[in-house]
């Protein structure tokens, strides 16, 4: 009954931001939609306990809603569940009750970037506000009690101000955040961001110095993370967890060459699962069909990108870099499907939003300087 309580203080939000900002109605009415979808996943169209997850982020949020930060079982699950759910439960909601009161935290968190993108200038693109609005694997994860979304929010507003608004420090105090909740995230970002320095004919000296530094902490930091021993390791645990009935034997990657040959095909079967010839379910061929627009889009995204010379762009670089990096790794480690969607949402939502930022902006100074011959 509490989570009544939320249901109108998040109606309130939405009151004043409208009498605020000038939000077109079209946008609000589609994120009022987005609001009650909350109630219409969990419980109906799936069993809460399809994703489990949720149940810890709840249990351990609630201690820390009741300032029992050393509970014993807050440590159970280890601690990106710990840090998340300390974030959860502090988060300024009246209350945490039951998986719902955290999903509600989710929503906000979605609602957070939409109005900074539309602050931002974003939505001068229909595309990027439909999108948005309308992607369904954003619209699923953020709807659920799981920390998902909290890994795609400080993901994406790091990156707003490191690639867009040249604010490195703020970017990366952001993204600092993700050793705590993501790590794999983080390095993946450090990585994809060095190499599009290097790639760039003209270096951004800014760039390299917090790149190097920074990388350079996580190498000392966590070395073995970049050793084949625990990509390995960290493939098997997978591997252990969702393929005990399956026959094939699981299949250690012995040098970096094997990484190479076997992270292409496993990059693009990890873009577009779930496999309906795999696994068939209403949920599952929706997201296929889903990856499969998300293909064409990429495609047409580096079209783009060729047309208008954007690969020029350090920026550019990045973020190609960065969804092609991703894909490989977690294409090598991720045997299940419902972990695949979750953990490839983020790199994706990013690439195409950015992408298309440059793209449009590409497009609008084009449109000019052909006036301007004119």
């Amino acid at each position: 009954m509490l989570d009544m309580i939320n249901f109108f203080y998040i109606l309130t939000i939405f009151f004043f931001v409208y009498k605020y900002y000038n939000i077109p109605r079209i946008y609000l009415g589609l994120m009022f939609i987005h609001f009650f979808s909350i109630f219409f996943f969990n419980g109906f169209l799936f069993d809460p306990h399809y994703m489990p997850d949720q149940f810890k982020y709840l249990l351990v949020s609630e201690n820390i809603r009741n300032f029992d930060f050393f509970n014993d079982n807050n440590f159970t699950w280890g601690k990106t569940v710990y840090i998340s759910s300390i974030f959860f439960g502090l988060f300024p909601i009246p209350f945490v009750e039951s998986i719902y009161s955290i999903a509600m935290i989710n929503f906000l968190l979605y609602f957070f970037i939409f109005l900074f993108i539309y602050k931002k200038g974003f939505l001068n693109s229909k595309f990027i506000a439909y999108f948005y609005l309308l992607y369904p694997s954003l619209l699923l994860y953020s709807s659920v009690a799981l920390r998902d979304m909290l890994v795609f929010f400080v993901m994406f507003i790091g990156i707003y101000y490191i690639l867009i608004a040249k604010k490195n420090f703020i970017g990366f105090v952001f993204l600092i955040f993700l050793n705590f909740i993501k790590l794999q995230n983080l390095l993946m970002f450090i990585i994809s961001f060095l190499f599009s320095i290097f790639l760039t004919k003209k270096i951004n000296i800014k760039y390299f110095l917090y790149g190097s530094i920074i990388f350079i902490i996580l190498f000392f930091m966590y070395n073995e993370f970049f050793s084949l021993e625990y990509l390995n390791l960290y493939r098997q645990r997978f591997y252990n967890e969702n393929c005990v009935n399956i026959d094939e034997k699981f299949i250690p990657i012995l040098s970096y060459l094997e990484l190479i040959w076997m992270g292409l095909p496993s990059a693009l079967e990890f873009f577009f699962r779930p496999l309906p010839w795999e696994e068939f379910g209403t949920l599952q061929l929706i997201q296929f069909l889903e990856n499969c627009i998300i293909g064409v889009l990429v495609i047409y995204i580096l079209i783009q990108n060729k047309k208008y010379k954007l690969w020029k762009y350090q920026e550019v670089k990045f973020l190609n870099i960065l969804l092609f990096s991703s894909m490989i790794i977690y294409g090598l480690v991720i045997y299940n499907s419902g972990t695949a969607a979750r953990y490839k949402f983020p790199f994706i939502v990013i690439y195409i939003i950015y992408s298309w930022y440059y793209i449009y902006n590409s497009k609008i100074n084009h449109e000019k300087s052909e006036k301007c011959v004119e």
